[in-house]
């Protein structure tokens, strides 16, 4: 019997949204952080007539408070979602699962559990990198953010941040450290996705644009769908 395949409405457009979002985001928060921490750019003259260092800051300023309102709005859809927008690591299974797939992507072993979601190791590095580390960097971003205002609201919320790590010198560092973060997490993720993609055959990098995964078949499943069928056709007799 042929191995068949059906479509899965997977990624919902709010999760696909914030996927788009969270990249573009990231990316303009990556490039904008990493000049402000090293400007290359050295324009003689007063700052009022060549203020491309305020240019830097505000647009990363703004992909700053993009990339916390996008995190809010898929807070909120881990349970407004469907059953493949929310991470369960509490899950009895979720471990094991983490070290059989894991054995998979580093070549130790060629079988794997298929997912039409998120496998475990995927579901592991969303929380550590985008959720941990993100509220970490935007908690350290705010805090610098707000010492250039001391009298402002941010300062009011998040100064507190600053002793907490001992001085801003340290936020700094812990920012920074957090952002090259993310850049290997991007390395790992596009690695994972397009191998699944191509090894698995199972639509994933098109599906964060149409939302639909492709599920194997097995032979019982096809069996069980034909008895089902069956019956139907009898039942219209």
């Amino acid at each position: 019997m042929m191995t068949l395949r059906h479509q899965v409405y997977v990624w919902q457009f709010p999760v696909r949204l914030f996927h788009w979002v969270n990249a573009l985001a990231i990316t303009v928060l990556f490039v904008t952080g990493m000049y402000i921490g090293h400007p290359i750019l050295d324009t003689p003259g007063e700052a009022v007539g060549n203020f491309f260092m305020g240019k830097v800051r505000f647009w990363h300023g703004l992909s700053a408070y993009i990339f916390i309102a996008n995190m809010i709005i898929r807070l909120y859809w881990f349970w407004a979602g469907n059953e493949y927008s929310k991470i369960r690591l509490w899950k009895k299974e979720f471990w094991s699962d983490v070290v059989a797939t894991f054995k998979y992507y580093t070549f130790m072993t060629r079988e794997h559990v298929l997912h039409v979601g998120h496998n475990a190791v995927a579901q592991l590095m969303y929380l550590i990198f985008i959720w941990l580390a993100g509220l970490l960097i935007i908690l350290t971003g705010l805090a610098m953010r707000g010492g250039s205002d001391p009298n402002g609201i941010i300062q009011s919320l998040f100064g507190w941040v600053v002793p907490f790590f001992r001085n801003e010198f340290q936020v700094r560092n812990v920012h920074h450290f957090l952002a090259w973060g993310y850049a290997l997490f991007l390395l790992g993720h596009l690695y994972m996705v397009f191998r699944q993609d191509i090894l698995d055959d199972d639509g994933t990098i098109s599906s964060m644009v149409n939302g639909y995964k492709f599920e194997l078949i097995s032979p019982d499943a096809q069996e069980g769908r034909q008895d089902s069928l069956a019956k139907e056709r009898e039942n219209y007799r």
